[in-house]
């Protein structure tokens, strides 16, 4: 019993590799991750994002391109919701896809390029 528990862990450690691995997003440093915000304006510690991206749910990236945005704006508050008045949105698409903002229900405010863009929440869910 205990060897096919350790064959169905090293099983599913082996998919999360693969997948991983098999994933054509870039995968970001931080000093590259912190140059995308090059054009965002400098927040204070009153400033309160939402936070949204268009990676996949279960990509290992997401939470860590949370934390990195967390980080390069801190002292700001980043909240992984679009219920915010502001919403930062992380790309990795050459533009906006306005799908994803329908679907998140965003309206664009500002796009500062690189992948970061700001939104608002559509008028339907204020």
């Amino acid at each position: 019993m205990l060897a096919a528990v350790a064959l169905a862990s090293s099983f599913w450690f082996l998919l999360d590799v693969l997948g991983a691995v098999s994933h054509r997003a870039p995968s970001f440093r931080v000093a590259d991750f912190e140059s995308r915000f090059a054009n965002f304006p400098k927040p204070g510690p009153e400033n309160v994002y939402g936070y949204v991206s268009d990676n996949r749910p279960n990509d290992p990236a997401s939470l860590s391109e949370f934390h990195l945005t967390q980080y390069t704006l801190a002292p700001a508050t980043i909240k992984a919701s679009a219920n915010e008045q502001l919403v930062i949105v992380n790309y990795h698409g050459k533009s906006l896809d306005f799908n994803f903002l329908r679907a998140a229900h965003l309206t664009p405010y500002q796009d500062f390029g690189n992948g970061i863009a700001l939104c608002r929440p559509a008028a339907a869910r204020r």
